[in-house]
């Protein structure tokens, strides 16, 4: 599992190594260089790291709970596959919360947040940025979520978010990212004009038409989109 610079530079700066570990996997499924479907060896995993056992062993019990991986009696660890159900739950789960924060955050939105929020949107219609507009994209909703003043949702809303995260890379990376872009100005300008029921409202559709986006790349099995019915 070869590291990228800022996983060097993760290893070596947060104290707990299980910690350090954690946040390498997470990033490397969340990124899709692991894949849906691949085998995670402790002892490889370790041996890449330059670390023992106890704390990749320690992070794969954690990305279990998340649902990142999935750990089978004799068969090991793999990264986990994402059944067309298990996308609808996840979703409806995200709508409900999203919706909340967002309930919670459209009143008190200050000036400044609606500035970094149209200034990430103004980079995310830049073609140069499209490297970086997955990041862009979990730091506009970031700002709405965090806004809840509930550290706990966000929290939830984050864990649900990476384990989906992963198959809208994939689908966007082949599809595009005009759709997706449109609504979250749509987003944006709602929340600008504290209209709370127009930003529900396209909040849920953004959501909606993601959940199919992801259902297709799931049911393609591969990690890469299903192929259309001749």
């Amino acid at each position: 599992m070869p590291l990228n610079e800022r996983e060097k530079r993760l290893l070596g700066s947060i104290p707990s190594r299980k910690d350090a570990v954690l946040g390498v996997l997470r990033d490397a499924i969340v990124e899709g260089r692991l894949r849906p479907g691949e085998r995670l060896e402790p002892d490889r995993i370790a041996a890449d790291l330059g670390c023992s056992r106890m704390p990749v062993r320690e992070a794969l019990k954690i990305l279990e709970k998340e649902g990142l991986v999935t750990c089978y009696p004799f068969r090991g660890t793999e990264v986990s596959q994402l059944r067309a159900e298990e996308v609808e739950e996840l979703f409806a789960m995200r709508i409900a919360l999203e919706t909340l924060a967002l309930t919670r955050a459209v009143p008190g939105l200050t000036a400044d947040e609606l500035g970094k929020m149209r200034a990430i949107l103004t980079a995310m219609d830049d073609p140069a940025q499209r490297e970086n507009w997955r990041g862009l994209n979990q730091k506009f909703h970031s700002i709405i979520n965090g806004a809840s003043g509930w550290p706990r949702l966000v929290e939830q809303i984050d864990v649900l978010r990476q384990n989906v995260e992963r198959y809208v890379r994939i689908w966007v990376d082949a599809k595009g990212y005009d759709g997706p872009q449109r609504q979250h100005w749509e987003l944006y300008e709602a929340c600008a004009a504290r209209d709370v029921p127009r930003a529900q409202s396209v909040l849920r559709q953004h959501f909606r038409d993601t959940a199919e986006m992801v259902a297709a790349v799931a049911a393609g099995g591969s990690g890469q989109p299903a192929e259309p019915a001749p």
